[in-house]
């Protein structure tokens, strides 16, 4: 888009910084609820938002794509680091979110189960460590500030 004096240079005024950070507590709030409850679905759909939130404020790289013979930006090495979690997690599907029922669920899907918890957690653990090294979590990373 040119920039000509018939068009407005939109820019916000207000920083949404706050509301980033409020919807990143309630999304780290719903993961809590969905892994004490067992809905690993969900619990897994509320990750990947997470990274949604959190992927933008990551530096980015151009690098080739041999295969399609174009340029393409990608998150540098992160989006290959949070990819890995859904490939090792199609390995344990389906998802049994619920275990309603008469019959005792079989060693499979116990396994399954277990196995979609680690990753899970593993998934969350990323998360929330790329979530400080943004500047979005608990870690401080300013070291000019002196609170004595």
């Amino acid at each position: 888009m040119e920039n000509d004096e018939n068009s407005e240079n939109k820019k916000s005024k207000f920083s949404s910084g706050l509301n980033i950070l409020g919807r990143l507590d309630n999304l780290w709030r719903n993961c809590q609820e969905f892994k004490r409850k067992g809905k690993y679905s969900d619990w897994n759909d509320e990750l990947d938002t997470i990274w949604l939130e959190l992927a933008r404020d990551i530096k980015q790289e151009e690098y080739n794509d041999k295969e399609n013979d174009k340029k393409e930006v990608i998150k540098e090495g992160y989006k290959s680091k949070f990819n890995i979690f859904d490939t090792k997690i199609r390995e344990f599907l389906p998802f049994t979110d619920s275990f309603i029922s008469f019959k005792k669920p079989n060693d499979i899907i116990f396994k399954n189960r277990n196995k979609q918890y680690e990753i899970l957690m593993e998934k969350q653990l990323f998360l929330a460590r790329l979530e400080n090294e943004v500047g979005k979590g608990t870690s401080w990373g300013e070291e000019e500030d002196d609170w004595d």
